[in-house]
């Protein structure tokens, strides 16, 4: 009857994973938006994933071998959710606004890695940061700076 209820609770939370490769609620979550905007489009592709390993290792100074176990879990969680909520919420809850906002910075990083701002990407990193409760102005200086150093320090 426990493990019943263990279960129920972790199918609706955000849970640490196996032991040895424990996460804060926050990292799964941050991981969890971040595979959500690299698989908006539909590609999700090798590039991709090396991109978001190295994002999460520089931001959240992880190893990249803790960096990929990371995102292994928190695709785990990606693909059992139904919705954003939980991850956002979770990040709302344990960041404070410069630090959301450097999320959504993340997030804009991830959606151009392939170069490519697709409008299914352009509408989830709006409504993320709304959820998140980042105003207009931080989101769009975040992609400004993204686009900047994309494009060598130029737009």
């Amino acid at each position: 009857m426990f493990d019943k209820i263990k279960a129920l609770l972790s199918q609706h939370g955000l849970k640490t994973p196996a032991a040895g490769e424990a996460f804060s609620e926050r990292d799964i979550a941050v991981a969890a938006l971040l595979l959500e905007a690299a698989s908006t489009d539909g590609n999700y592709a090798e590039g991709e994933h090396t991109e978001l390993s190295g994002l999460l290792a520089r931001k959240l100074e992880l190893t990249p071998e803790r960096a990929v176990a990371l995102l292994s879990a928190a695709r785990i969680r990606q693909r059992e959710a139904v919705e954003l909520f939980k991850f956002t919420d979770a990040v709302k809850r344990t960041m404070n606004e410069t630090e959301r906002g450097g999320v959504v910075e993340m997030l804009w990083e991830v959606v151009y890695a392939d170069g490519v701002l697709d409008a299914f990407e352009d509408r989830l990193i709006r409504s993320v940061a709304a959820l998140l409760h980042v105003p207009d102005r931080i989101r769009a200086e975040a992609r400004q700076r993204v686009l900047a150093r994309k494009s060598g320090g130029t737009q």
